[in-house]
């Protein structure tokens, strides 16, 4: 029988044709040698099947696996399963993992048996590939990665996670209902059965495009990562996980009764209630049928709870905020608006007139 290989990389890929054969080859050309490479080609319809055939043709560790498009958690959860090796290492089809990658994130697990996860600090490049100047300096400790994971920070950087296959599938996995922020879910459930540790050394570039994010997206990344937050919020107290049993992501019109959230917290309840709000204003369906309490609602709940933590995502809410009033001729809750933006952050308030941006 043919060898098992050491690592298997899982790279999924959808319409990836720009930059997935600069990221194979940055894989292909790792001095780490006994890997797999499994490809997930999520439905694409450009030219990226036609590349990974060619590819596949000249390294015969490339394995593609072809399905319809069904989405990153999908084509992950595949990849997981098909993986032959003990370990998984994560790579995305637009970055660029540096030579020495695998073999130095290979030689942490093979010398410490108490780590399930390594990842590394990042360089973000534009583009063309060209440095932007900004590199990740993350904390590295598996006491500070499980404290932020906990508060909804993914400190692990998921194209630069290694991690074992065994702690990655016994806690499930992927889950779909945690769409947008799937790998904070994981790696927060990882963190209590193993510890997750971060190098300080750049191992990988980070592309930055115009491709990467629509505003549907991140409404949903952020909301899957506050819900995660409550969670593990119950989760450490030693309650229920009020998640348990769900399959899809949730709608944001979930309320409590709906039988998914009819024993959640209260927070969890407030959660839904607005980001059902932020999804109507920041996808333009209509802010003008909201209700005066309904902005009210909003603008409450930016200054009162810690979700949203994404500065510019309560920059450009509170915006919409501020020109909805002035529509309305609700000057108390316009100047409650722009007092709040300019507090968030004044300069960009400024610059942008209060205006969405």
């Amino acid at each position: 029988m043919p060898k098992k290989p050491l690592i298997s990389v899982v790279l999924p890929v959808f319409n990836g044709e720009n930059y997935i054969e600069a990221a194979l080859t940055s894989i292909m050309n790792q001095d780490f040698k006994d890997i797999e490479i499994l490809v997930i080609n999520d439905g694409s319809v450009d030219q990226t099947g036609a590349i990974l055939e060619r590819l596949a043709g000249l390294d015969k560790r490339i394995r593609v696996l072809t399905k319809g498009n069904g989405g990153l958690v999908s084509a992950l959860n595949w990849g997981l399963a098909e993986a032959k090796a003990d370990v998984i290492a994560r790579m995305d089809a637009d970055d660029i993992s540096y030579p020495s990658r695998l073999s130095k994130q290979w030689q942490v697990l093979k010398e410490r048996p108490e780590i399930g996860l390594v990842f590394s600090q990042m360089n973000k490049i534009d583009t063309r590939g060209r440095s932007i100047g900004e590199i990740t300096n993350t904390k590295l400790s598996a006491e500070d990665v499980a404290e932020a994971l906990s508060k909804g920070d993914c400190l692990p950087h998921h194209p630069t996670v290694m991690a074992r296959k065994m702690d990655m599938l016994d806690v499930g996995g992927y889950r779909e209902a945690f769409k947008g922020a799937e790998d904070l879910d994981l790696w927060y459930r990882m963190s209590k059965r193993t510890k997750l540790i971060g190098l300080s050394e750049i191992l990988l570039d980070y592309r930055l495009h115009d491709g990467q994010v629509t505003q549907v997206s991140v409404v949903r990344q952020r909301f899957s990562r506050d819900l995660v937050a409550l969670i593990a919020k119950e989760v450490d107290a030693g309650r229920r996980d009020p998640s348990e049993g769900w399959i899809d992501a949730p709608d944001y019109a979930w309320t409590v009764d709906t039988p998914q959230l009819c024993d959640a917290p209260a927070d969890m309840l407030m959660l839904f209630s607005l980001y059902k709000l932020i999804d109507q204003i920041l996808t333009d369906k209509n802010i003008s049928d909201l209700s005066t309490e309904d902005i009210s609602f909003v603008l409450k709940g930016l200054n009162e709870k810690p979700f949203f933590c994404s500065a510019k995502l309560r920059q450009v809410l509170a915006h919409h905020l501020v020109q909805e009033a002035k529509q309305r001729g609700l000057r108390i809750l316009r100047m409650n608006a722009m007092l709040f933006a300019l507090k968030n952050n004044p300069s960009r308030a400024l610059r942008k007139k209060f205006k969405p941006f």
